[in-house]
């Protein structure tokens, strides 16, 4: 394992939806690092897509980029969500200016934060999905007729609406029936000019972390968390980072049966989209005790209310120590070169 004190640059911000949430998961991770030894490298990018770099402003990432290489750092830390930075293209960025970095490469960041294209790759590989229909707007526009009917038959009622790329909850809507399908496509599509309609799950939620920052090379699991929204009726935006707005329990009450099929799908899943790192997939925990995979995180948040974080701490690895192992293992990756 490489030892010693690294200079890490801790990207935050962006010009994703979820901005202020990547800003609260960098200043965690700028002081975890400051307390392992390690000397941060605050890169803030703004909504405006201007790099906040060294007392200085670009409005050209490249320039960035190249001032931040002059600083020498050992990797960059990602702390980004959402698009232009759990999507790929910022580690796509960094290898091609061959500087380490955290987490999954550019090709796994896109697949996965692609919620239809990683369902299809992810039931490939024999996790259990739910069922699940998507158009874009060209489509909804030439016959939503027919786009209603598609859902009505493949998925049916009630439902769940997303935006196939945001997360955090952005761009999602419960729909109970189908005199509200409408209203909630014609909300959420303009985000990204298509949407996915998911079949709803009863059931409890259930997240699993991966962590796959060793030297050998093996998958942990961690422990799984249990999310109950206290106010809302899932787990949306107000209770991921609300304290206080959901009881997360880690480790989970499942038995033991559950508990093994969900870490082994959360390591399925984790391997078959080719992430790095760490990931962590959400499950919903059907009522006769069957598992059915979400979505797969490959940036989850760091923030004091953040899932990953709970599970770590619940294996006995503190938050510093997490941030520690992360930065090591980017360094142990060297630059990725578009892997």
């Amino acid at each position: 394992m490489a030892e010693g004190v690294f200079n890490v640059a801790v990207f935050m911000g962006g010009v994703s939806t979820e901005h202020d949430v990547s800003l609260r998961s960098g200043k965690g991770v700028t002081r975890a690092l400051q307390t392992m030894g390690h000397v941060p490298i605050p890169v803030k990018i703004g909504q405006d897509g201007v790099w906040h770099l060294d007392s200085r402003a670009f409005d050209d990432p490249l320039a960035a980029l190249a001032h931040l290489k002059s600083l020498n750092p050992d990797c960059v830390f990602i702390a980004l969500h959402g698009g232009f930075g759990e999507d790929g293209h910022i580690q796509a960025l960094l290898d091609w200016v061959a500087i380490p970095y955290t987490g999954s490469g550019s090709m796994a960041c896109g697949l996965a934060l692609d919620k239809v294209r990683a369902k299809a790759v992810a039931q490939s590989a024999g996790v259990p999905v739910s069922r699940h229909v998507a158009f874009d707007i060209r489509s909804w526009r030439g016959d939503s007729a027919e786009a209603i009917r598609l859902v009505r038959d493949v998925v049916g009622f009630p439902c769940v609406i997303k935006a196939p790329c945001q997360g955090s909850s952005v761009g999602l809507a419960m729909c109970p029936d189908e005199s509200q399908l409408a209203a909630h496509v014609e909300a959420i599509l303009p985000i990204e000019g298509r949407v996915m309609v998911e079949q709803y799950i009863a059931g409890r939620e259930i997240t699993c972390a991966v962590l796959d920052a060793s030297e050998d090379g093996s998958l942990l699991p961690l422990p799984l968390t249990e999310i109950r929204p206290k106010r809302s009726a899932w787990f949306d935006y107000e209770a991921k980072y609300t304290p206080g707005a959901c009881d997360e329990i880690t480790p989970a009450p499942v038995d033991e049966t559950a508990r093994c099929k969900i870490a082994e799908l959360a390591v399925l899943a984790h391997e078959a989209l080719g992430c790095a790192g760490w990931s962590r997939s959400d499950f919903i925990l059907r009522e006769d005790g069957t598992p059915v995979w979400l979505e797969i995180n490959t940036v989850p948040g760091l923030t004091e209310t953040s899932l990953f974080p709970q599970a770590a701490a619940a294996a006995g690895i503190s938050y510093e120590l997490l941030v520690d192992l992360f930065v090591r293992d980017a360094i142990r990756r060297g630059p990725r070169r578009g892997r």
